[in-house]
């Protein structure tokens, strides 16, 4: 995983940002951070209308209503979103949306007039008889024509220079304004085109049922109820295809971000408006109801448009980025976390419920008090930042009640054990990943259980052993159990352990699994196989 702190000075405002590529991260910050200024716009618009309004008090009044009308808002957030997905129509997305700007219309020039003709009657001379005849008598009357002209004629040209200068200028400020408005256009149209795409990709890979197509599905969907933009848009999805659970990792409000003002009033004296702000007792409830509320309705937006029938669960932790008062640092906590059923989430009328007490109902854990922001243990937690976990191979098809577990393929048996356990914890909705191989004593698997009693991080170790196990491979689970943050560790064998392992690994959170356990766990799941210790040792003798 990426991450990224983005903060706002003016909105005071911070965020992690998190994703599974850079550009992911560098996306989502960028969408985040304009969010932000279309907030701090409309902060600074808000100041700026208040400044010029000539009656403040209705100002204030109509501000105060506003805040009450939010409040209202986040209070009905699941009755919102309940009847918001009654009107979705995902498929309206895919509409292309025309870009609403019009095109600048070219500018109408002033036209220029002719130039004076020399011999318009209104330069001529106007002689009598005797000026005709007479030149010499004519000659102050041309002058004097002459020079109307010439005038006439200067006037003209700086006329015309000036109109060619203004009407340069109003075309090159229209050419500008064509140019800015044809490439927003464009980077409209490409922005579209990509976005249509990336739609169409979500939903045909979700009706064809490609590979992590219910994910990405799921994600967009739960992205088009952000109701409030002070609501993170992030979150993180993983389906388990063997017990049909959805894993959800999302992102909630933290307290400082919900609106905290109750009214606003003006002052005479000072000629100022006053921001009266909510009791803590009340937002903390506000609070509190929101976070139920955004968690039912995360699950019940799931549920309700699970068309192709593939969750019968989901595991939904909601986590929160917060400063430590304390240190000053940034934090993320798991403050709420439940395990459901669809078939009992389907049994509740979300329309009736009190949010906290449906979510407790429902068996979700969290603190009393949400807005305490205390941090708690997740149902199931998913590592998401692992590189060690690879593909598993398929071996448990290839064993028949010949084959000898302690002569297999060291690796061979790896897989063997993460297939035999991911049949067990798939029983309750959890999943079980090999990593990579390594013969160093580390982790060969890791099995993440939603219980939300037992649930959590286990790791598994597999020890293809023709020999007593001692207390020094139990001691470094343990330690790998410790360093890896797990709730348990598991150790199998082919071999039998010694009495020093075994009073080790009393009242420590070790499960010690011998030869005879495994072949019963083996054959629970229909498969039947031998530990012949004795061959295998001779087979490897031989060798």
């Amino acid at each position: 995983m990426y991450s990224q702190e983005i903060r706002h000075d003016g909105l005071k405002k911070f965020r992690i940002i998190r994703g599974k590529s850079l550009y992911e991260v560098q996306e989502k910050a960028e969408m985040q951070l304009q969010i932000w200024e279309e907030q701090w716009a409309r902060v600074v618009k808000r100041q700026e209308e208040i400044e010029f309004k000539s009656n403040k008090k209705a100002t204030a009044q109509q501000m105060s209503n506003q805040l009450k009308a939010d409040r209202e808002a986040i209070n009905d957030y699941l009755k919102k979103a309940i009847l918001k997905n009654r009107n979705l129509n995902l498929r309206e997305d895919l509409r292309r949306r025309n870009f609403e700007e019009n095109e600048p219309i070219p500018p109408e020039l002033t036209a220029i007039r002719s130039r004076p003709d020399s011999n318009a009657q209104v330069y001529k001379p106007n002689l009598n008889v005797l000026e005709q005849l007479f030149s010499f008598l004519a000659k102050r009357k041309n002058e004097e024509a002459k020079e109307r002209y010439n005038k006439a004629l200067n006037d003209w040209i700086y006329e015309k220079e000036q109109i060619e200068f203004e009407n340069e200028k109003t075309w090159n400020e229209y050419h500008q304004e064509y140019l800015n408005w044809k490439q927003a256009k464009e980077a409209f149209e490409k922005a579209e085109k990509e976005r249509l795409d990336s739609l169409d990709k979500i939903f045909e890979d979700y009706r064809v049922r490609k590979d992590q197509s219910l994910e990405k599905y799921f994600d967009y969907l739960l992205s088009k109820f952000i109701i409030f933009d002070f609501i993170p848009n992030q979150r993180n999805l993983k389906y388990f295809n063997e017990s049909k659970t959805l894993y959800v990792e999302t992102y909630l409000p933290n307290l400082d971000e919900i609106p905290s003002i109750k009214e606003v009033k003006y002052a005479v004296e000072g000629d100022e408006f006053l921001e009266v702000p909510l009791s803590r007792k009340f937002l903390n409830e506000m609070y509190d109801r929101l976070i139920y509320s955004l968690i039912l309705g995360q699950l019940y937006l799931i549920f309700s448009n699970d068309t192709r029938k593939n969750i019968e669960s989901i595991a939904l932790n909601g986590y929160v980025d917060a400063i430590n008062k304390g240190t000053g640092k940034a934090e993320t906590l798991c403050i709420a976390s439940i395990f459901v059923s669809k078939e009992e989430f389907e049994k509740v009328n979300l329309e009736m419920v009190v949010p906290k007490t449906c979510f407790k109902q429902l068996k979700g854990v969290g603190s009393s008090q949400l807005h305490s922001l205390t941090a708690i243990a997740p149902v199931i937690q998913m590592d998401w930042d692992d590189d060690r976990i690879i593909e598993g191979k398929e071996t448990l098809h290839q064993i028949n009640d010949k084959t000898n577990l302690a002569a297999m393929d060291w690796q061979d048996f790896e897989h063997l054990i993460r297939e035999v356990f991911e049949k067990e914890f798939s029983k309750n909705g959890g999943e079980v990943k090999i990593t990579q191989a390594s013969r160093d004593g580390g982790v060969d698997a890791i099995a993440f259980d939603p219980d939300p009693l037992r649930g959590g991080k286990i790791v598994i170790q597999a020890k293809r052993y023709t020999n007593t196990v001692g207390v020094a491979a139990v001691r470094d689970l343990y330690g790998t159990v410790m360093n890896e943050g797990a709730i348990k560790g598991i150790l199998v064998s082919t071999a039998d352990y010694g009495p020093d392992a075994y009073n080790f690994a009393k009242d420590k959170p070790l499960t010690l699994l011998n030869g005879s356990n495994l072949l019963y766990l083996l054959e629970s799941h229909g498969h039947k196989a031998i530990i012949d210790i004795k061959a295998a040792k001779l087979s490897k003798n031989n060798q």
